[in-house]
């Protein structure tokens, strides 16, 4: 007899969200506060209203990842797993793009977007979401 296919648990989507949490935290300190500095380790022109429109936004998925997270509700899990990794994979894109296009030259923010955005929070999203899809297939059958 075959056993049921389970999907990811809440544990999981939170772990992950938990992550995504940081990484937006950090990313909306780094933006407002040291938009500056953070300009000199990217090869795009530097703009301080630019970085702090993008901070702001964070503060935005940080909000909704908060409810999330403390509303325990599996179906705002899932949402929010697949709001960040289609984030993680179309910015962490945009930084191989921008990393690769710079080659011999290494910039370090576009390193670690490429590393922690599209690697980890990509990849991580991605496999959770793959989870999901394919125990939903499970279930329907």
């Amino acid at each position: 007899m075959q056993q049921a296919q389970r999907g990811p648990t809440a544990r999981q989507y939170k772990a992950y969200l938990v992550f995504m949490f940081i990484a937006c935290g950090g990313a909306f300190l780094w933006q407002f506060f040291f938009s500056g500095q953070g300009g000199q380790y990217v090869s795009w022109p530097a703009s301080a209203g630019w970085q702090r429109e993008i901070a702001l936004w964070n503060v935005g998925i940080l909000a909704a990842l908060a409810l999330a997270l403390v509303k325990h509700n599996l179906a705002y899990l899932k949402i929010m797993t697949l709001q960040a990794t289609v984030l993680c994979v179309l910015l962490g894109a945009n930084h191989l793009v921008a990393l690769v296009g710079q080659l011999p030259q290494v910039y370090g923010m576009h390193l670690l977007g490429v590393v922690e955005v599209l690697l980890v929070g990509g990849i991580w999203g991605s496999v959770l979401l793959y989870r999901t899809y394919k125990a939903s297939q499970h279930a329907g059958q």
